[in-house]
C-alpha cells in the first residue's frame, strides 16, 4: 500500500463518517465509524482533537511539539504516519490541497 504524502499546508479533518467519543465502558477516547471503532491512546487523541480542518499539518506538529516539549522534526514522522493510517481507513479528509489528486 502506498503511503499518501500529506503536504505541510494540508488541513487534516476527521471525516464526516467518524466521530470522536468516549467509550462508555472504559472511559477512553475512541474514533467511532460505521465499520467499527478505533481506540486512541493519549497521543492519538491529542492529534485527532487538533484535526478540525483549520490547523495545517505543520501547525499540528508545532502544537504537539510545544505540548510534549520535543522538537517538531522529531515527532513529524510519527504524526504523519498516524494521519496516513487514518487516511487509509477513510477516517481523515485533507482540506487545503490543490485538488490535484494522483
Amino acid at each position: 500500500m502506498t503511503q499518501h504524502s500529506i503536504p505541510a499546508n494540508a488541513r487534516p479533518k476527521i471525516a464526516a463518517r467518524a466521530r470522536l467519543q468516549t467509550d462508555k465502558a472504559t472511559g477512553k477516547p475512541v474514533l467511532l465509524y460505521p465499520e467499527g471503532l478505533l481506540k486512541l491512546n493519549h497521543t492519538g487523541h491529542a492529534i485527532v482533537t487538533i484535526c478540525n480542518g483549520d490547523a495545517t499539518l505543520a501547525d499540528i506538529v508545532a502544537r504537539l511539539a510545544e505540548r510534549y516539549k520535543v522538537p517538531g522534526p522529531e515527532i513529524s514522522p510519527q504524526v504523519t504516519d498516524f494521519l496516513n493510517r487514518l487516511l487509509a481507513l477513510n477516517l481523515l479528509e485533507l482540506a487545503g490541497e490543490d485538488d490535484a489528486k494522483p
